[in-house]
């Protein structure tokens, strides 16, 4: 018996060593917060302590968008080294060309370190650029979230079927589809709208965010049979967006509008007017012009549109729903206008104009008309026929006066851009 006391003291002595406390490591430790003033700033706002003075405090944040490299922008604050700091960095969106639009999702890091070489570097956490001077409610069908505020449920449920329907018959007819979830916020008007976005034309009805998958329209109960066909035709930008993005080109604006307006259904009245003037004229715009800019004069911007149905329908029926597909598969290889059409259909944008002219009975042009170099096209705001433009994705760090660019850090998929902070933070 003598000999097993020392084998209960042993286990006596390891269970007081269990109960007591634990004497905490010396190290930093911190909390933060976030503030959003939406749609102008997003603050980032952090406490952080230590035993010795903290001496560096680094910002680090992403932007959740569709893109080809994942930019980490990181900002250093400046503030004098002390045990305990509190420190705020404000993301002004007025130094931006544009506003992240609502429901943005950044996510945000924190990279400390003291005078004694402790380190911490905090979980990634997300936060939300909402517009919370709203109370919004909330519909979803499959892969689109709808979010209204005003109007009741069979107003927002008749704009979610037609975002539906538009994608249902995209799908049918071309193949695509959507490959990752979208949203579409609905403002009670235009007015309201304008009032989310910053620097908004004074036509704006609605806005597209393609990189962001997000869509904001302003749409009264009134104005639904509008609403419909906008959110149809901003459904289509966002699908085709994403069965095309590429790091390298874009694709031909006829192609873009035209799988747009062909998801609305039928040409309205107006432009089926204009298509069939131009097409008794002989005055048709030739799909080599159209593939760029199109025209700021309405009259020719609503026959750009409405060539761009006649265009696309004329593909599809012709020539099928895979050959659409593939050609939108090769251009998201970041194919020219030329190459893909003539790898898909087995001619260019030339022989396009020539075919689709016969189709509509009319003869090719005369003579080629000469070649416009192919450019990056950009959106062409559809003054007088939606209301509606196309918003190019604001870059996370541009614009951001008061700050120098330290450095350059290239990682395996990520790129982080470092920033100095022009003024002290609050310590």
């Amino acid at each position: 018996m003598k000999r097993l006391i020392p084998l209960f003291l042993a286990l006596f002595l390891l269970l007081i060593a269990t109960l007591a406390p634990v004497q905490a490591q010396e190290g930093v430790s911190a909390s933060s917060t976030t503030e959003v003033q939406f749609p102008t700033e997003l603050t980032f706002n952090l406490r952080a302590e230590s035993a010795a003075d903290i001496t560096q405090v680094f910002l680090r944040y992403k932007v959740d968008k569709i893109t080809t490299v994942r930019v980490t922008s990181v900002v250093q604050l400046e503030f004098d080294p002390a045990p305990l700091v509190e420190v705020s960095w404000t993301w002004e969106m007025k130094k931006m060309l544009s506003s992240l639009p609502p429901g943005t999702e950044i996510q945000y890091s924190w990279r400390i370190q003291d005078a004694s070489d402790n380190q911490l570097e905090t979980a990634w956490e997300t936060v939300q650029f909402n517009d919370d001077r709203h109370s919004w409610d909330i519909l979803t069908a499959d892969n689109v979230t709808l979010f209204w505020y005003h109007g009741g449920l069979s107003f927002a449920q008749a704009l979610l079927n037609a975002a539906s329907e538009s994608l249902e018959r995209l799908a049918r007819d071309t193949g695509a589809h959507l490959e990752q979830p979208v949203a579409v916020y609905i403002y009670a008007s235009s007015a309201e709208l304008r009032d989310a976005m910053l620097y908004p034309q004074e036509w704006l009805g609605g806005v597209a965010f393609p990189q962001y998958g997000i869509v904001a329209l302003g749409v009264k109960p009134a104005d639904l049979a509008w609403g419909k066909r906008v959110i149809a035709h901003e459904m289509a930008h966002l699908l085709t967006y994403q069965m095309t993005f590429n790091p390298y080109a874009a694709i031909p604006t006829w192609l873009d509008e035209g799988l747009s307006m062909y998801a609305e259904g039928d040409l309205t009245a107006d432009f089926k007017s204009s298509l069939d003037k131009a097409i008794s004229e002989d005055s048709l715009i030739s799909v080599q012009t159209i593939s760029s800019n199109f025209p700021t004069n309405v009259e020719e911007a609503r026959l750009s549109y409405a060539e761009s149905y006649s265009l696309v329908e004329f593909l599809i029926h012709h020539y099928g729903r895979e050959k659409m597909l593939q050609l939108l598969s090769i251009f998201k290889q970041g194919s020219s206008y030329d190459d893909a059409l003539l790898e898909v259909y087995g001619f260019d944008t030339a022989g396009l104009d020539d075919l689709w002219r016969l189709s509509l009975g009319l003869e090719p042009r005369p003579s080629p008309p000469t070649t416009t170099p192919q450019t990056t096209p950009t959106a062409t705001p559809s003054t007088g026929l939606f209301g509606c433009q196309a918003a190019s994705s604001p870059t996370s760090h541009s614009g951001l006066s008061g700050l120098a660019v330290l450095g350059l850090v290239l990682m395996p998929g990520i790129s982080e851009i470092i920033y100095l902070r022009a003024r002290r933070g609050k310590k």
